[in-house]
């Protein structure tokens, strides 16, 4: 074979990593753990779970429900549709590294998305970006703060000690919901504020599957 190297035996030897989640690069599997009924301060009974990527068209019905304010407000451009690729990054998530939970109706006769609520990593970071949008007709039930209070309990569990976000100045919503939960509010320039949530400060704990947790600690607007 000439100066050409051969290899003529080879030797495959798999142990543990030593490099724990998220840091490696297999999708975990769906987490069940954090899916809850739940009955919001509104009365809502709804049934959060981590998203799936058969989410899809609920999500699309879920997007085109929405009116064109809380479409700019979550997006912060006007958008008639979802982009496909949108779509896939959004329903298709690593669960170790970011997470996206939605608030199922319990008393729709078919399954409807109410609520997104979302968290976002970055490499070797200890903080999350978060964002929650909930669809117009149920707002101001309590739908938003429950999502939000799984967020921050499912942050302080993966180690993180701030979550983090971006709002428009006129989303006195988002604004309001981010306040009762201890949220800092900080001019970030232009139209936007960047909200900080102290983890530290919150108690929250996941909820021990199979059980209904009832929302009383907090009076919020979503």
């Amino acid at each position: 074979m000439g100066d050409k190297p051969c290899a003529v035996d080879a030797r495959v030897i798999l142990k543990p990593s030593k490099m724990h989640s998220p840091l490696h690069l297999v999708i975990s599997p769906y987490p069940a753990q954090y899916e809850m009924s739940a009955i919001t301060k509104g009365g809502v009974f709804i049934f959060i779970r981590p998203i799936k990527p058969e989410d899809e068209p609920l999500l699309a019905d879920f997007f085109r429900k929405l009116s064109p304010q809380s479409i700019y407000a979550r997006f912060f451009s006007p958008m008639k549709s979802i982009p496909r690729t949108m779509m896939a990054r959004f329903t298709q998530i690593d669960y170790d590294r970011d997470m996206a939970l939605v608030a199922m109706s319990q008393k729709q006769s078919k399954e409807e998305i109410l609520g997104v609520a979302r968290l976002m990593s970055k490499p070797g970071g200890i903080e999350l970006e978060f964002s929650v949008v909930v669809s117009d007709m149920w707002q101001g039930k309590g739908i938003g703060a429950t999502l939000m209070e799984h967020l921050i309990a499912i942050a302080k569990e993966r180690g993180m000690e701030t979550i983090w976000g971006l709002v428009l100045t006129e989303n006195t919503h988002m604004l309001a919901l981010a306040r009762k939960f201890g949220s800092t509010v900080r001019f970030a320039g232009g139209n936007q504020y960047e909200l900080k949530i102290d983890l530290k400060n919150h108690s929250s704990s996941l909820l021990t599957p199979g059980k209904t947790l009832v929302a009383e600690a907090v009076n919020a607007e979503k």
